[in-house]
């Protein structure tokens, strides 16, 4: 643990241990339509990984015709949209509704209580998923998707930002009840700031200790938060988002990894924040999913 590199990010994995299982029951010609945010399309990969449902992702906060279009080409029976009506708008559902397809939304208050609502919505419907459980920052994009190039079956579960130690152990039980569902594998994502540093110990139980390449996760984040600037019509906030890649990017260069990435997360929720109909609060509230 002590020996780890500077430049790294750790992934924790709580081993439960057994082989997996496909789905136990999937609808007939279900379609996931989800936005771009990266937690609450890492919960649409997991209802996928639960189905075997199809994905299909719209720009965060836009409705778009054509994506209407593309998912009534593939003649769903029931569309299940991912994240609250902020993050994919209401005229999704008032469309496919029109013309006789069955909508189900899955969705909480903002991006974690989505990604809670989505793990609790797979327990009570007796699925079976592939892959292990990562219990990481929702609000920390470059992260969870790093975590899902990296692993292709992973399960992540979006925790609020403002308090991630303490939200390890608030939702343990949810992580046990996922474990207990299924008897296999599960895993906890943890920052180097979350371990105490004087004995290397976690915020979580039964975790053994993976390293991550943060300088990828911040550089995906960089990407991510550039690419969602531009939906910003604001030219000052704009600027203002700009500005936090830059600074990010410039303490990323001097090895001041966490502190770039905290700048990164207050970029993004200035960003969600300017481009939601409703406007959320700072990045730990909900600038994410359902405003």
């Amino acid at each position: 643990m002590m020996g780890l590199k500077p430049l790294s990010i750790f992934v924790a994995f709580l081993i439960i241990g057994g082989a997996f299982w496909w789905p136990v029951k999937a609808g007939d010609n279900v379609i996931i339509l989800v936005s771009d945010n990266a937690a609450d399309y890492a919960a649409a990969r997991a209802v996928s990984s639960a189905t075997g449902a199809e994905i299909i992702t719209s720009l965060w906060g836009r409705f778009d015709d054509s994506v209407v279009q593309k998912v009534l080409s593939l003649a769903p029976g029931e569309v299940i949209i991912i994240g609250g009506p902020v993050a994919v708008p209401e005229d999704y559902a008032e469309n496919l509704n029109a013309k006789g397809i069955k909508v189900t939304r899955i969705a909480g208050e903002d991006r974690a209580e989505t990604s809670e609502t989505v793990l609790n919505w797979i327990i009570d419907g007796g699925y079976r998923v592939k892959g292990d459980l990562y219990l990481l920052d929702g609000w920390d994009e470059g992260s969870i998707l790093y975590v899902l190039q990296s692993d292709e079956n992973a399960i992540i579960f979006a925790l609020p930002h403002h308090d991630l130690v303490n939200a390890i152990h608030e939702k343990s039980g949810l992580t046990n009840k996922m474990a207990s569902a299924t008897g296999y594998g599960r895993s906890v994502y943890v920052y180097p700031t979350l371990v105490d540093a004087s004995n290397g110990s976690l915020p979580c139980s039964n975790c053994s200790v993976m390293e991550a390449d943060e300088l990828k996760a911040l550089s995906l984040s960089v990407s991510r938060l550039k690419a969602l600037s531009r939906g910003i019509g604001d030219d000052a906030t704009r600027a203002l988002v700009i500005g936090k890649v830059e600074s990010a990017e410039s303490l990323a260069s001097k090895g001041e990894l966490e502190k770039a990435r905290k700048i990164l997360i207050e970029g993004f929720g200035i960003a969600y924040s300017a481009m939601a109909t409703k406007k959320p609060g700072p990045a730990d509230t909900s600038s994410g999913s359902s405003g």
